[in-house]
């Protein structure tokens, strides 16, 4: 793999279902426009990985969560252009997270970049909007049939 950036790393997604609905951060970027994505972020050096799916949380939206078992494990192969092509190996950890009951989605002190919003997706229309990495529409509705693999390896 050319370019192959040194490190693996490792990300945390917080993946929390209620009502046949997901819980997922809206994006409007220049390159993408309207996108939806899983809460998370980067592990930081001595954090476990339900202590960075919790800190992620407050940060993008706004609001502590009770982190359970780890959903699934994928290896992403990243194509980056700045400041010069690479190609970044991440490791997306996803986990099943539970909000306080009156939650009303919001975004936090330290939202992502090009974060927009929160929003409660139904599960049964996100084949209609666009989510980022592709490969996690048909996973959360794996994940909510229980119809799936919890390595999945190396997916595009």
């Amino acid at each position: 793999m050319d370019h192959l950036q040194s490190g693996i790393r490792i990300t945390v997604r917080a993946v929390i279902i209620q009502d046949e609905k997901v819980l997922l951060i809206k994006k409007d970027s220049p390159n993408d426009g309207i996108h939806y994505t899983l809460p998370g972020g980067a592990l930081e050096a001595g954090e476990t990985l339900h202590q960075a799916v919790m800190r992620e949380c407050l940060e993008e939206i706004n609001t502590p969560v009770v982190a359970f078992d780890i959903l699934h494990v994928a290896d992403l192969f990243i194509p980056k252009l700045e400041p010069l092509p690479y190609t970044r190996h991440q490791l997306e950890v996803l986990i099943q997270c539970q909000t306080p009951k009156n939650y009303i989605p919001s975004s936090g002190s330290d939202p992502d970049k090009h974060q927009v919003g929160v929003e409660w997706l139904s599960l049964n229309t996100l084949a209609t909007h666009s989510i980022s990495p592709n490969f996690f529409t048909e996973l959360l509705a794996n994940l909510h049939s229980r119809t799936h693999k919890v390595y999945l390896g190396s997916v595009n």
